[in-house]
C-alpha cells in the first residue's frame, strides 16, 4: 500500500473512535513524533499528572489484577 493509501485508511479508522481516552492518547503520539527534548519533557509530565488523576478516580489495577490481565496477554 502506498503512502498516502495507508493515510487515507488511517483517517478513516480515526473518524469511527469514539473512545476519548484513545484519542488523547493518539494526540500525544502524534505530538511526540516531532517534538523537541522540551516537548517531550511537557507531555512526559502531562501524562504523569493524568496517571496521578486517574489514580485519584480511582481508575486504577492492583497488584493482583494486574498480574491476572498480564497472564491474559501470555506473559507470566
Amino acid at each position: 500500500m502506498d503512502m498516502q493509501a495507508e493515510i487515507n485508511w488511517i483517517h478513516q479508522e480515526i473518524d469511527k473512535v469514539k473512545d476519548p481516552s484513545f484519542v488523547e492518547k493518539l494526540k500525544h503520539l502524534l505530538q511526540s513524533v516531532n517534538s523537541t527534548t522540551a516537548d517531550s519533557d511537557t507531555a512526559y509530565n502531562l501524562d504523569i499528572e493524568n496517571a496521578l488523576e486517574d489514580i485519584k478516580k480511582g481508575n486504577f489495577h492492583s497488584e493482583e489484577e494486574t498480574k491476572e490481565i498480564a497472564k491474559k496477554w501470555g506473559r507470566k
